[in-house]
């Protein structure tokens, strides 16, 4: 029977992925693999009755060089579903992307083909849901004019954030602006012309200064239009409150312009 043996690594995704990297190290020693390595994020979570604890710390180096090997020898598909799945909140999604990981290196980039392998089906489900959500935000997502930029603050479930970069880069690319996730508490800061990068800390909308606060608290003429065409479009007549729920579910719309009173 192989050790078990459980490593400890911090909510992050170098720290996750720093986690995979000394896993593969140990299966190396190990001689075999049995699925006997399960990743913990984060203080606290499930402990395993005779199973041994190893402290992973955070390493630039080797999260780079993990995320490069799966790039370069499975491809950049298998790592964009690896990436979307340890954005979920599920407790053990880098305990499955391992043993995803562990397949994946055996029987290559065609691994998602194994959909009776219980890692690989796992994995696809946790990054199939972090893609709808963030497919949805993208459409949902409400931007308010903050003297000098654009604010917008959502609250997913999974985090979205990182997957939406990209899209938002390119759809506004001359506009200061800023995407705070209230739940995860971490922003994406984008400069105009210029790459975005990630804020991360409670404090960020502290640290916006006093006359730009007073602007975000305020309506602008973005959000009363925003307002007006909603109001405008619906046909009262034909409202179906069961048929929007379904389309646009009721936790989205904490931060919708045209929903907030």
């Amino acid at each position: 029977m192989s050790e078990q043996i459980v490593l400890r690594c911090e909510n992050s995704m170098d720290g996750i992925f720093t986690a995979i990297y000394d896993a593969f190290v140990l299966k190396k020693q190990m001689g075999e693999y049995t699925d006997s390595i399960s990743i913990s994020i984060g203080e606290g979570g499930n402990y395993l009755l005779f199973a041994r604890e190893v402290k992973v710390d955070t390493d630039g180096d080797k999260a780079n060089k993990t995320v490069q090997t799966i790039q370069s020898k499975l491809g950049f598909a298998v790592y964009r579903t690896v990436f979307g799945a340890l954005c979920h909140y599920d407790e053990d999604r880098a305990t499955v992307v391992l043993g995803y990981l562990v397949r994946a290196f055996s029987k290559g980039s065609r691994v998602w083909e194994c959909l009776a392998d219980p890692y690989v089906i796992r994995v696809m489900e946790l990054s199939r849901k972090v893609s709808n959500e963030s497919e949805k935000f993208m459409g949902f997502l409400r931007f308010r004019d903050v003297g000098g930029f654009l604010f917008s603050e959502i609250e997913p479930k999974c985090d979205v954030i990182q997957s939406m970069r990209e899209h938002f880069e390119d759809r506004y690319p001359n506009e200061n602006f800023i995407i705070y996730d209230a739940r995860h508490k971490y922003a994406l800061v984008h400069p105009a012309f210029r790459r975005a990068f990630f804020v991360e800390g409670e404090n960020i909308l502290e640290q916006l200064s006093g006359e730009e606060w007073t602007s975000l608290a305020a309506r602008d003429e973005y959000e009363e239009l925003w307002k007006q065409y909603f109001a405008s479009m619906g046909i009262e007549a034909r409202e179906n409150e069961r048929c929007q729920s379904t389309l646009l579910p009721k936790w989205y719309r904490k931060h919708m312009l045209e929903f907030v009173k």
